[in-house]
């Protein structure tokens, strides 16, 4: 669409024109109107000639397809009515089923002249007051509109106005202006014609098939298109203007013009013929049987024509043959492939050189359901990619690695894969089919991170134990230690401390290192919690000198299935959990009941207590509670390794706070059955 403003800054008083002006505008028009074939542009031109020579207003519009008009062209000398009959549009659209109008002068085929536009018409047409001020504020004179009529047809609408000119049209101007709207149709058909038969053009060009229009009455040859060039083996210069028959060696003049005969008069439409066509690149060569389908063509408004398509079938039948071979070995090529392609984890799309999106497996499916608009641009609109590294398409790129903008934490990895010349040549830059694969990397990344996190921590622990074993084992074997007994007890003390904490430490370690993935199966030895649970009680009752340990253990308890040894690495770790994070006298209490079909094991005692709100997250890796974390020293370890060894035996874990104050840490395991 083109919306003009004219420059009248030079012009003097605005006097209407008289014939000779009109005549002088006409041949002007004219002129714009054949300088190109580019018929939008010329359009806006001759509107902004019009505007203001022989009216104030002007504009086209065409029809759409689905029966609407198009403003292709408006002129005004004032840019601030444009944008107020832009703004009557948007907010006003026009009514098909107007009498007065373009849409009214299209739906007829005839003109519209509204000599004088009063007051009260403008009132009468108003659908409200906002409307009306509008309107006003055009100062609309006097309204002329006219089809774009070309050979029975309406393309759409000229219309012309005048405004504060205070010029009236007349009879002659709606002549003129028929006129110019005639010279415009012709132009816009004119053009549309060319488009259209330079679009048949190329699409003859793609045929493999040689293609010959030929004039009926002395067979000369009208046009070819590429593969007839190919065919004979000369350019269309070289064919265009011979009869048909010159490439022919079995025809000649005589039997093809009884060939064409019934076409010409019409009594059949087509016919089907071989024969043997000469090629020009191989004078003296045996030239290529062919395979001539002739059409009789009639296009409207001119006189019949002859379309004849050849194909060579020289070596047709090996080539049937090599394709139903082929055809069955591409079937179940075809069949293992789309097998291959549902089954892949990865989303595996197939996308065309604009990006639309041809193909999907059920993976990238899954991946994003509510995608609206299947295209590689719209899934890379789902990528965090501020920096512009997803690779593009028509070329091999990635793996790029990228997150998600609705989930940062949830990674891809996207690769591009372009179908084009299996040597692998991607120095043709020509748009081509590419295959995008995104592989969901967010579980690797989140290993990664915690490997790294892993490492700082496990070294940072370490070092603690270590150093005091080894500064106190020098300071004990120094041959001329003057330590007191009770200093060097001291020492041995420390180190026992440091080497058991080292012991579990590396315990935890290695239980993290076999079974960091949840929904394992570990233990399937029978286990008896009232032999197992007094044991380990005992052994941190030494630990922990300063804290009360308790226990009750009903007799008659069932026999559970777990590995005993994980189940002891569970409660030392539970018990010096909670005795770590009790005061001197506080008192641990350890209650062991059955339920159902599991025994469970609570570890109650009367610390700080929990946050309930963090209570499922004590047991991720490296967590710590921010009300313990400054209080006590710990890696965020030993309860992700109980769980993690609890949901390997089949079993559960939770943490709790009491109400009575302090927390409640506890598992159950699965009862052992007769099975």
């Amino acid at each position: 669409m083109t919306t003009s403003t004219p420059d009248i800054s030079s012009q003097g008083p605005r006097d209407w024109p008289d014939e000779v002006v009109l005549a002088r505008f006409m041949a002007e028009a004219a002129r714009i109107l054949g300088d190109s074939l580019d018929f939008e542009e010329t359009l806006g031109r001759v509107a902004s000639l019009a505007v203001p020579r022989i009216s104030d207003w002007c504009a086209v519009e065409l029809l759409t397809e689905d029966g609407q008009l198009e403003e292709l062209a408006l002129a005004h000398a004032d840019p601030a009515k444009v944008h107020v009959v832009h703004e009557l549009r948007r907010l006003y659209p026009a009514d098909p089923s107007a009498a007065v109008g373009a849409y009214a002068v299209v739906r007829s085929g005839e003109s519209q002249l509204v000599t004088e536009i009063t007051p009260e018409m403008i009132a009468a047409s108003a659908v409200d007051e906002r409307q009306a001020a509008l309107v006003a504020e055009l100062d609309l004179r006097s309204f002329m509109c006219v089809p774009l009529r070309v050979a029975g047809r309406v393309l759409g609408a000229l219309t012309m106005a005048t405004d504060g000119s205070g010029r009236l049209f007349t009879e002659i101007d709606l002549a003129a202006a028929e006129d110019l709207a005639g010279r415009a149709a012709t132009a816009i058909n004119n053009a549309q014609a060319f488009k259209t038969a330079d679009r048949f053009r190329r699409i003859l060009d793609t045929v493999a098939e040689a293609v010959f229009i030929i004039e009926p009455v002395d067979g000369r040859i009208r046009d070819v298109n590429r593969g007839a060039v190919d065919l004979l083996g000369v350019d269309r210069a070289a064919i265009a203007g011979r009869p048909i028959w010159d490439f022919a060696v079995d025809v000649d003049a005589s039997a093809a013009r009884r060939l064409i005969r019934p076409l010409i008069d019409g009594e059949i439409e087509a016919r089907t013929i071989t024969a043997i066509m000469r090629d020009e690149s191989r004078p003296g060569g045996p030239g290529r049987p062919v395979e001539v389908l002739i059409q009789r063509v009639v296009l409207p408004g001119e006189a019949p024509a002859l379309v004849a398509i050849a194909r060579d079938i020289s070596e047709r039948i090996e080539a049937q043959a090599r394709l139903e071979r082929l055809a069955e070995a591409e079937h179940t090529r075809a069949a293992e492939l789309d097998a291959v392609i549902r089954s892949m984890g990865d989303a595996m799309i197939v996308c065309e050189a604009d990006g639309r999106q041809r193909l999907a497996n059920p993976a990238a499916r899954a991946l994003f359901p509510d995608l609206t608009e299947p295209t590689y641009a719209a899934i890379l609109a789902r990528l965090h990619d501020p920096q512009g590294l997803a690779p593009v398409l028509g070329r091999r790129g990635g793996p790029v690695v990228l997150p998600t903008r609705d989930e940062p934490t949830r990674w891809f990895e996207v690769s591009t894969y372009p179908v084009g010349d299996p040597s692998g040549d991607e120095s043709d830059a020509a748009p081509r089919e590419a295959v995008v694969v995104l592989h969901e990397v967010t579980e690797a990344r989140q290993r990664e991170a915690i490997r790294e996190t892993f490492i700082g921590i496990l070294s940072h622990e370490l070092r603690t134990p270590v150093t005091t074993i080894y500064g106190g084992a020098k300071v004990l074997a120094r041959a001329d230690s003057t330590l007191d007994e009770a200093t060097r007890r001291a020492i041995f003390s420390d180190i026992a401390a440091e080497a058991e904490r080292l012991q579990r430490l590396v315990e935890d370690v290695v239980a993290l290192s076999r079974f960091g993935e949840p929904g394992g199966d570990l233990g399937q030895e029978p286990v008896l919690l009232q032999r197992t649970v007094p044991g380990v009680v005992e052994s941190e009752r030494a630990r922990w000198p300063g804290v009360e340990f308790a226990t009750r253990i009903p007799v008659g308890l069932p026999t559970v299935t777990a590995d005993r040894t994980y189940v002891e690495q569970v409660l030392r770790n539970l018990l010096s959990n909670a005795a770590k994070y009790s005061d001197p006298g506080s008192t641990v209490e350890v209650i062991v009941e059955p339920g159902g079909s599991e025994v469970a094991v609570r570890i109650l005692d009367d610390g700080r207590g929990i946050d309930p709100a963090e209570a499922d997250r004590l047991f991720e890796l490296f967590y710590r509670s921010p009300l313990t974390a400054g209080t006590t020293a710990g890696a965020g370890i030993g309860l992700f390794v109980c769980a993690r060894l609890i949901d390997a035996m089949g079993g559960r874990i939770w943490a709790r706070p009491r109400l009575t104050g302090g927390s409640e840490f506890g598992f159950a395991l699965r009862a052992m059955t007769d099975d």
